[in-house]
């Protein structure tokens, strides 16, 4: 395999991101919209409102990560939500997610956060697989709702 970077991705990777982020849309059954995907992506950059960590081939971006910034007010820390994890299916199974994972893992104890949050489909075997050889364990503590508006 050649070379793998993982980084934090910057506005000036927008344009290689798009096109993976639209394949990770698509996977999960939404229709591509790459001009909405460019605007989507350009606004959490402009308002860093969130922090996406990307996983390069020579120049392709074959991996990436989204977390976004939630806080407990019982502890008063930052935990950082997983919301979007996503490998090119063609780089699957070559420990690519592994090591973007630990550089989520790296900056989530260099922000001083309290932990990562993420959730699974539940028809979604492998990636609980995946997510328990990182470490993550099922929340028991805790039922989460979803309001649909």
């Amino acid at each position: 395999m050649n070379k793998l970077t993982i980084r934090q991705a910057a506005i000036q990777d927008l344009s290689k991101l798009v096109p993976i982020f639209d394949d990770y849309r698509e996977y999960f059954g939404q229709q591509k919209e790459p001009a909405a995907v460019d605007q989507f992506l350009f606004e959490k950059f402009e308002h860093l409102e969130s922090v996406i960590f990307i996983a390069q081939l020579e120049d392709e971006v074959v991996g990436f990560a989204q977390l976004y910034p939630v806080f407990s007010s019982l502890t008063l820390q930052r935990v950082w939500l997983l919301n979007d994890f996503f490998i090119a299916e063609e780089f699957r199974g070559n420990g690519i997610g592994t090591k973007l994972f630990a550089k989520v893992k790296k900056f989530t104890l260099l922000t001083k956060s309290k932990g990562i949050e993420l959730s699974v489909e539940h028809s979604n075997k492998k990636a609980w697989v995946f997510w328990e050889k990182q470490g993550f364990k099922m929340d028991k503590e805790f039922r989460y709702y979803f309001y649909k508006i």
